[in-house]
């Protein structure tokens, strides 16, 4: 037996779960999206119907918008700030440990949970954030925080405060695995802390980047308990995303085909924006290790 065939053999048992709870529903998914099933299946065909509807339907599109608005934000803010706090709890210090619960506790929540917390945080006149912002003097920046304007992007603060704890282990785990001796013998030649962030840290970074870019996307565009449990998609749909309105149109309204239409549509943002990123990064990280 050569050493292909015993790769595959090994590989066998991933793809054959693979393909069971991967493969198999996506393909009945694509399948539902061709039909018009409304609660107990089969539905009738009807092609590409749903996918026309699809694409003259005003809240799906609005929901599009706030998503691009939850991507971008999500593949900046999260990112940047795991990095700095991974960089500073890295070195330690008499409160590093301290800093460290205070800042990877969130990972101990899941998104519905850290929506219910800041919807505490967020509510009017009563909430911590007007409490505190009312005894510091600024209580004439408090706004409605989950109105019609401030909506989406507080929506969006409050995920991204879980998105930062897991992209904060994933950098720290990162920074472990650069070599020391590296960074010591860049120091010896003169490198400055700006130097050694851009031209050693950074690019090294490359795998850790990979899984927190690429999980900010996913959860970007599958933002649908957080947004559940804090508005719902309100007011007017500031807040919905294309996540949300895949669950409204499927268990709310029951139009599985419809719904599993903006599966589909939601699967293949994912492939283009994620697969082409990691793709490109491998690459990237073959081209270093050659």
């Amino acid at each position: 037996m050569n050493s292909k065939t015993t790769s595959w053999l090994f590989l066998l048992p991933a793809i054959a779960i693979y393909g069971f709870f991967g493969a198999i529903p996506i393909a009945q998914t694509f399948w539902i999206s061709l039909t018009d099933q409304v609660g107990i299946p089969p539905g009738n065909f009807i092609g590409l119907q749903n996918y026309v509807e699809l694409a003259q339907d005003e809240y799906f599109i609005n929901s599009l918008k706030n998503t691009g608005i939850w991507v971008a934000c999500f593949l900046v803010v999260p990112n940047a700030l795991a990095i700095t706090i991974a960089l500073l709890v890295k070195r330690t210090f008499w409160a590093s440990g301290a800093i460290k619960t205070v800042f990877f506790l969130p990972l101990a929540l899941s998104f519905a949970i850290v929506g219910v917390i800041w919807s505490w945080i967020y509510e009017p006149g009563v909430g911590l954030l007007d409490q505190l912002l009312t005894a510091m003097g600024l209580d004439f920046l408090i706004v409605e925080w989950l109105g019609p304007y401030a909506g989406n992007f507080s929506v969006i603060a409050a995920a991204a405060w879980r998105q930062t704890a897991f992209a904060t282990v994933v950098f720290l785990a990162g920074l472990s695995a650069i070599p020391q001796e590296l960074i010591e013998a860049a120091k010896v030649d003169g490198a400055t802390r700006r130097q050694l962030f851009f031209r050693i840290t950074l690019p090294l970074l490359k795998p850790a980047s990979t899984i927190a870019v690429s999980s900010a996307l996913i959860h970007a565009l599958l933002a649908t308990e957080i947004v559940l449990t804090m508005t719902r998609g309100g007011p007017f749909g500031t807040t919905e995303v294309v996540g949300y309105r895949m669950y409204m149109e499927t268990f709310w309204n029951y139009k599985f085909g419809y719904g599993a239409a903006i599966g589909v549509v939601v699967t293949m943002m994912t492939a283009v924006l994620v697969v082409p990123y990691v793709r490109r990064m491998a690459k990237a990280q073959e081209r270093e290790w050659s």
